[in-house]
């Protein structure tokens, strides 16, 4: 008797549960967006995708609501100071161009994302970069405290991507900085404000 209760009770539960999402996907198919940005980050760091087939992909986004794309283009942005940077599957600066004209016939905001402190492998693993890097071993991370050599570089950067995107907005990027203090200025630096 007690292992039919059980079982009776699991199943009106069950029934309550597929009725309750149910009315809950009813909902949320009728009810209008109020989201006025729906976005996408798409990062090249690691897979890269030939030109047609980033287009498709921006319409297949743009079909589905997106209206927004964080492009992390990294290695395959052909910085026009920095050629040094650009890999082997890098775009041409006409691509570039014409995939963010693209994009706006779509509708869809390409927001270019340029890292700015951490994630920056594909910039300091070159030996012209290389008084930048927080650790000459995990060269991820630039040196916060080279900011006249920072500064430079990234007002550069960022003045390249500001000149083929159409956006208003930039992304920098900025996180994930696990290599603080790992230069001898970064210890030095940190030393003096812990003994505040």
């Amino acid at each position: 008797m007690h292992f039919k209760n059980s079982v009776l009770f699991i199943a009106i539960f069950w029934v309550f549960m597929c009725s309750s999402f149910s009315l809950q996907a009813q909902q949320t198919r009728t009810e209008p967006s109020d989201f006025k940005i729906k976005g996408f980050h798409l990062d090249l760091r690691i897979q890269v995708m030939t030109m047609p087939a980033l287009k498709a992909f921006a319409k297949k986004l743009s079909e589905n609501g997106i209206n927004t794309l964080v492009m992390e283009w990294e290695g395959t942005y052909p910085f026009e100071k920095h050629p040094l940077i650009a890999n082997r599957f890098a775009y041409s600066r006409e691509e570039v161009i014409d995939f963010i004209a693209y994009c706006n016939q779509l509708k869809i905001d390409v927001i270019p994302l340029q890292q700015s402190f951490g994630h920056v492998e594909y910039i300091l693993r070159h030996h012209r970069y290389k008084d930048l890097r927080e650790d000459q071993k995990d060269y991820s991370q630039v040196n916060p405290l080279k900011e006249e050599l920072n500064r430079e570089l990234f007002t550069e950067l960022y003045q390249d991507l500001i000149s083929t995107h159409t956006s208003a907005y930039i992304h920098i990027g900025g996180d994930e900085t696990y290599l603080l203090g790992h230069s001898p200025e970064s210890k030095k630096k940190g030393s003096r404000s812990r003994q505040r």
